[in-house]
């Protein structure tokens, strides 16, 4: 099977070259032989604030050259906390999740594929308190309690972490400590074999304890050294997972026609305006 992953796309009508990119990702979908697409979240620029936003990218991914099954990020419908005590910048509404599900469908699934059982899950969940949350959770263990002969692959947004399943400083940027520590006691010892994530907008693929840890970049743009520091490689492009008879194999492609945008080339949030601004007022005038 062969599935292109895809990430932190940031469609809205207005997000003209983001829109572009995402032409770029389904002209290279459709040369791929590709059976199905993943979409790792992001979907929208901010379908939290405007959920007219997915019916837009679903216009714009009408006639996909292969199914897509979808996940949520935290533009589209808010964010967990990175820890205890610690509040989201934009706490995730339930409302909104449940206006993803009528656009998009399940925000966390499970299928079988050459082998492999392929586990989604809505990291936004994750550390959230909420019978959605405990709902995802008892999902989980069903599915994982059949799996000890199966080998896993689990997508989500964020990565569960930035170099050790011991990480515990709090971070926007990963799956909260207590949650990730739960996820790992449910799994069946040695059945992970990868981890596919977006939300960074960097590229990093590495094994850490045996498992295959990927962050997909974005297909719409980077973030400048000038507003993230630089974990993995800053590039925007998008992912093909290769499954057979419990192999895998996971290649990264920059698509033709895939621009590589830095945020704030095309700013569309208000932050990305104001930085370009103030790097603008900081450059050299010439001579």
């Amino acid at each position: 099977m062969r599935i292109v992953v895809v990430t932190d796309s940031h469609l809205s009508p207005s997000a003209i070259a983001l829109n572009d990119n995402w032409s770029a990702a389904r002209r290279f979908i459709a040369s791929a032989h590709a059976d199905l697409t993943i979409h790792l979240g992001d979907i929208t620029v901010d379908g939290l604030e405007d959920p007219a936003q997915f019916q837009h990218a679903q216009r714009i991914s009408a006639n996909w050259p292969t199914p897509i099954r979808w996940l949520p990020g935290n533009h589209d419908i808010g964010d967990n906390p990175p820890g205890p005590g610690v509040v989201a910048k934009e706490p995730l509404r339930l409302p909104r999740l449940v206006d993803f599900r009528a656009a998009f469908g399940a925000d966390y699934w499970r299928f079988d594929a050459d082998e492999f059982r392929l586990i989604g899950l809505n990291a936004q969940l994750m550390g959230m308190a909420t019978a959605e949350e405990a709902e995802q959770w008892s999902w989980v263990e069903a599915q994982l309690a059949d799996a000890r002969h199966a080998p896993l692959v689990i997508f989500l947004h964020k990565p569960l972490f930035q170099d050790s399943p011991l990480d515990a400083r709090p971070h926007q940027r990963y799956v909260p400590s207590g949650p990730r520590r739960r996820l790992f006691d449910l799994l069946p010892p040695g059945a992970l074999r990868a981890v596919v994530s977006g939300h960074t907008h960097q590229y990093r693929d590495r094994i850490v304890d045996g498992v295959r840890h990927i962050w997909v970049p974005s297909t719409a743009f980077y973030l400048p050294d000038e507003l993230q520091d630089r974990v993995g490689e800053k590039i925007t492009g998008l992912g093909v997972l290769d499954l057979a008879r419990g192999a895998l194999r996971f290649d990264l492609v920059c698509p033709d026609g895939m621009s590589r945008h830095s945020a704030l080339d095309h700013p569309v949030y208000p932050k990305h305006v104001e930085a370009r601004a103030r790097l603008a007022a900081r450059a050299p005038t010439g001579v």
